[in-house]
């Protein structure tokens, strides 16, 4: 039996496919954790929020314990290759840079209520998401920033009163289902 160049060019490429979705599949699966603790964190922060904007304090050592998470599970999880230790440094370079630029926003343009404060992270969130799903070509990252992104507007401009309560079921919700969605790939 013997293979034309046609057909073993096709083979090629589909196991260059294959390759590649497996790839993208495991990358869903590594993420899945990260999603269940944002979403807890989302959910209890936005809470706290929903009850009184004072309880806003908790966000910093809820941040904190995210953070402390996440460093764990990326050691238990850190490959021993460079490609992968270096992935995972522009991960928390990334991380740092969104969080500078949203206290450096809120330096030069404080927000004039609560709803706004609470919305700003949200689609800052939502963008990190669709560009991350850009550039590692991960749609479903993409409809996560989609689906936050619309969640946040819909909520700040239709649920105004409850808008903290919806970000905690939505946003932290979504986020946590998301993470079985991830999981599931």
């Amino acid at each position: 039996m013997n293979i034309t160049p046609t057909e073993a060019a096709d083979a090629l490429r589909d196991i260059d496919t294959a390759a590649q979705r497996s790839r993208e599949f495991k990358s869903y699966r590594i993420a899945a954790p990260y999603f269940f603790i944002w979403g807890a964190i989302w959910i209890l922060g936005y809470g706290a929020t929903g009850l009184s904007p004072r309880y806003g304090v908790v966000w910093l050592p809820l941040i904190l314990a995210g953070i402390a998470l996440n460093a764990y599970i990326g050691w238990r999880n850190r490959r021993q290759d460079a490609g992968g230790l270096r992935q995972g440094n522009m991960w928390w370079a990334s991380f740092v840079a969104f969080a500078l630029f949203i206290c450096a926003t809120y330096a030069i343009l404080p927000p004039h209520d609560v709803n706004q404060m609470n919305a700003f992270p949200a689609l800052v969130t939502a963008m990190a998401y669709g560009l991350a799903g850009i550039w590692g070509n991960r749609p479903r990252l993409i409809w996560l920033g989609l689906v936050i992104a619309a969640a946040t507007m819909g909520g700040f401009f239709f649920l105004a009163p409850w808008f903290a309560f919806w970000m905690a079921a939505v946003g932290g919700g979504g986020l946590i289902l998301t993470g079985f969605w991830m999981r599931t790939a």
